[in-house]
């Protein structure tokens, strides 16, 4: 063990720096820990609901959309899209239709509607639609019958479910043009065979999916046709659609999952910076007391410094010592820290803590990153010793034989 860590451990909780230096030293390690702890929890938290938000969007939406934007575009099939895509790892393509309706049901006596979006999917595909959940009745089978799955929110609005055989009728307003050149609407009645929740509200509360080709007959003129890619891996999405920019067929574009939210992406990082910049503020408040224990120390040791250089001590490793006690001081503060909030954040994803209706998801999601907490870790003993270098200075500008003189 070196001398100079051993008289720096030594210092630490000393009773000779004074009446209230062990208290002093006690609330500093307890603010590197508290600012440490809040991190590591915060961060975690926030990140956990950024991936658990990512990956129930992209379980009801695609990497990547194809949307025909008008009527005279090219054809456009499964094998044009592979082929402009070349050799990037695809997991599925699958085509859709997409539009706007009027959802109706007359289960309590009175007609209840509201406006939702309608998909046509392949329900034999239901499977590519990876965190999202269907309740379906038992004994039922979604892809050998026609209806409708409808999204959690709309149950409570149209008072439907899937158990007690109910109908929804759909309702295209502009579908058709009459003779007179008006519009005229389709609807069809759809027998309700499952109920979908994807954990997000604009989703959960508008959609309606049924077969494509229903969807396709019922949209008439006002359809929306489109196809959807899902990659291995998501990173992938934005390089690959910036190379496809350019080469698109005429009348179709393309979209990322990245682009189809951006505000609210964008909203989550500037609050996961903001979050961060207010905490480590925390954490530059509680490197005062650091500053304060130190220099209490080196206040109080000063005779001893001189004691050490007289018996041949060099001045570099007197300094080492007070730099080694800051070092300490933000270490054992840093790891009581990072055990709480590690433990803490372990336990929210073994016991998820349940939110309120009014959040998007249910559970607080928790992620927790080794990078990040590796970086809390350096983050915590760097304000430490950075705090301690001025008392450190003034020990290594002053004469410390000279204190010796007059004792």
């Amino acid at each position: 063990m070196a001398l100079t860590s051993w008289i720096a451990r030594r210092y630490l909780f000393s009773r000779q720096i004074g009446k209230f230096g062990v208290l002093l030293t006690v609330v500093a390690v307890a603010s590197i820990a508290i600012g440490i702890f809040s991190l590591t929890a915060v961060m975690s938290v926030m990140r956990g609901f950024k991936t658990e938000l990512t990956d129930r969007m992209l379980g009801f939406n695609a990497h990547l959309t194809y949307r025909m934007v008008s009527d005279d575009a090219e054809p456009l099939a499964k094998n044009d899209i592979i082929a402009l895509l070349g050799n990037e790892k695809i997991r599925d393509v699958a085509p859709f239709v997409e539009g706007e309706i009027i959802a109706k049901s007359t289960t309590t006596g009175d007609a209840i509607a509201q406006g939702a979006k309608i998909r046509g999917v392949d329900f034999a595909n239901l499977g590519v639609m990876e965190d999202i959940e269907f309740f379906v009745p038992d004994g039922q089978v979604i892809g050998a019958k026609n209806g409708a799955i409808i999204g959690k929110g709309i149950i409570t609005q149209l008072v439907v479910h899937p158990s007690f055989g109910d109908n929804i009728e759909l309702i295209a307003p502009l579908a058709d043009i009459g003779p007179t050149g008006e519009f005229v609407p389709n609807k069809k009645s759809f027998p309700v065979l499952a109920v979908f929740k994807s954990g997000i509200y604009e989703y959960d509360a508008k959609y309606v999916l049924v077969p494509q080709d229903e969807a396709r007959k019922l949209l008439g003129t006002q359809v929306r046709e489109g196809w959807q890619v899902r990659f291995d891996d998501a990173s992938t999405a934005p390089a690959i659609i910036e190379a496809l920019r350019g080469s698109l067929p005429k009348g179709w574009s393309v979209e990322g999952w990245h682009e189809q939210n951006k505000k609210l992406f964008a909203a989550l990082k500037l609050e996961r910076i903001a979050m961060g910049l207010i905490l480590t503020m925390a954490l530059l408040i509680a490197s005062f007391s650091i500053a304060g224990v130190v220099l209490l120390i080196t206040s109080a040791k000063r005779k001893d410094a001189a004691i050490l250089g007289s018996m041949g001590m060099r001045a570099s490793e007197i300094v080492k010592i007070f730099i080694l006690n800051a070092t300490y001081l933000g270490l054992l503060g840093t790891s009581i820290g990072l055990f709480c909030g590690v433990t803490l954040c372990l336990i929210l994803e073994r016991w998820p803590m349940r939110l309120p209706d009014a959040y998007y998801l249910e559970y607080l999601p928790v992620a927790l990153d080794p990078i990040v907490v590796f970086a809390f870790a350096i983050l915590g003993v760097s304000i430490a010793i950075v705090s301690a270098i001025y008392p450190i200075r003034q020990v290594a500008n002053t004469n410390l034989i000279d204190l010796l003189r007059y004792e």
